[in-house]
């Protein structure tokens, strides 16, 4: 097994972020969304309170926040189902992949910011619902707690974090025969693993308890059979972008190893062969101000 390979996402250590940011990575992304809608057939967790989606209700309009919202897509379906009076706000450290203004949703307000710095004073306790998904790879040190102390500053007291993440510790090949070999998807599964790098995904609801959350969970989702391959195509998309960004790190050789295994696993994929790996979300409030 080349270096490349047995160091998995631990190449990303220390790089910033290493997925592309160009036309292809938003199609990816877009494709993303729609294929995490329909295994968890829902935006919102059922378990989050939101009001009826009518035009009059006398209550206090939510304020919802997506981090790391990509291109936006997360936020302009679920203006479909909320009150036109919801404020949906959207935040990423690359605005390349922002819709025109103009073409959002009148409620939908997309704007810069990085995650992992200060939260901005006019942004502290101002949301009800602070949405975050696929941040395996923005997570530094498998330590996710200085981004959710930044949700818990953004959040109201009483509001609610929802965090959407890939299971990757469960992660293992489909295959249409079992008899098949898969020497490339061995691989390519190692790879993902990343020697344990992401398990603390899995254990997301205890760190939100330690910082200032209750009521923390954790749902399980798989995808659908029918979608099996499409799912697969898409974790070799996010590949091929992550092999595009170590070559402009100039990390070539490492490149080239991950190149080669994407390519074993595309001749495999053809006769049958996907990764599957399973959705976790986790939901929790924010205690009260009485209960800090």
């Amino acid at each position: 097994m080349s270096n490349s390979v047995s160091s998995g996402f631990h190449l990303a250590d220390g790089n910033g972020y290493m997925l592309d940011k160009g036309y292809a990575a938003a199609c990816r992304l877009n494709l993303q969304f729609y294929l995490w809608k329909d295994s968890l057939n829902f935006n919102i967790h059922p378990s989050i309170p939101l009001p009826p989606p009518t035009p009059s209700s006398t209550s206090s309009p939510l304020r919802i926040a997506d981090l790391a919202c990509g291109t936006g897509l997360w936020l302009t379906d679920l203006a479909r189902s909320l009150p036109p009076q919801t404020t949906l706000d959207g935040f990423d450290l690359f605005v390349s992949k922002f819709p025109p203004s103009q073409w959002l949703p009148n409620n939908v307000t997309l704007s810069a910011l990085d995650i992992l710095g200060p939260v901005p004073e006019h942004l502290v306790g101002k949301y009800d619902v602070i949405h975050l998904r696929l941040l395996i790879l923005v997570v530094e040190n498998s330590d996710p707690t200085s981004i959710i102390q930044n949700v818990h500053r953004m959040l109201k007291p009483g509001g609610y974090i929802q965090w959407d993440d890939l299971n990757y510790p469960d992660t293992h090949i489909v295959r249409a025969n079992p008899a098949l070999a898969t020497p490339a998807f061995d691989r390519l599964r190692e790879f993902v693993y990343s020697g344990g790098r992401h398990d603390w995904v899995l254990q997301l609801p205890s760190i939100l308890e330690q910082n200032g959350f209750e009521d923390a969970q954790l749902e399980h989702f798989q995808d659908h059979r029918e979608l099996t391959l499409a799912n697969g195509e898409q974790h070799l998309m996010t590949m091929d972008e992550f092999t595009g960004s170590l070559y402009k790190k100039e990390m070539v050789e490492e490149a080239r190893g991950v190149e080669q295994m994407v390519l074993d696993c595309c001749r495999e994929a053809a006769q049958g062969v996907a990764l599957s790996m399973p959705r976790v979300v986790a939901v929790a409030r924010k205690k009260s101000e009485a209960r800090l």
